[in-house]
C-alpha cells in the first residue's frame, strides 16, 4: 500500500516535471539586457515590441518572439590589397528600436536576428547616399 503509493507520487513528481519542462522549452523566451524583442501574433500578424527585458512568457501557437541586438557595432567598407585588408571607411551604428515596424516592413521578421545579417543591412543604410537619414531604424553613432 504505501509502495503503490509512492511509485504514484514520484509517478506524478516526474509527470510535473517533464511538463514544467516542456512548458519552459516551448513558452518561455529571454531578452538580454541588450536585446529588443518584439512578439509576432500569427492570428491577426500584429507585431508588438516587449516593453522589458529578461523573461517573456508568450503562447507558442499563438505567438513567436524575436530579439534583435540594440548593441552599437562597426561597420565597415573594405578593400582588398594583395593579402591584406584595407579599411576605406568605418561608422559606429546601431539599431533604432522607434523603426521597429519599419524594420520588419521593409526586411522581414528574422532579418534581425543574426547579428551578422543585422550589421549587413545596417551597414546598407550608413553608407548610402543620404548615409541612412531616411532610415528610421539606424542611429549613426559616429
Amino acid at each position: 500500500m504505501i509502495r503503490n503509493l509512492l511509485i504514484g507520487l514520484a509517478a506524478l513528481l516526474l509527470a510535473a516535471l517533464l511538463g514544467f519542462g516542456i512548458w519552459f522549452v516551448c513558452w518561455v523566451h529571454w531578452a538580454e539586457k541588450h536585446e529588443l524583442a518584439y512578439t509576432f501574433d500569427r492570428l491577426n500578424g500584429e507585431i508588438t515590441a516587449v516593453p522589458h527585458t529578461g523573461w517573456v512568457v508568450r503562447n507558442p501557437f499563438y505567438y513567436t518572439v524575436n530579439t534583435i541586438d540594440l548593441r552599437p557595432y562597426q561597420v565597415s567598407i573594405t578593400a582588398r590589397l594583395g593579402i591584406s585588408d584595407r579599411i576605406l571607411n568605418a561608422k559606429l551604428v546601431s539599431f533604432n528600436p522607434e523603426g521597429l515596424q519599419t524594420f520588419i516592413a521593409w526586411h522581414g521578421r528574422g532579418a534581425g536576428s543574426d547579428v551578422e545579417d543585422l550589421k549587413e543591412i545596417l551597414k546598407c543604410y550608413a553608407f548610402d547616399k543620404q548615409e541612412g537619414k531616411d532610415c528610421p531604424f539606424l542611429i549613426l553613432v559616429s
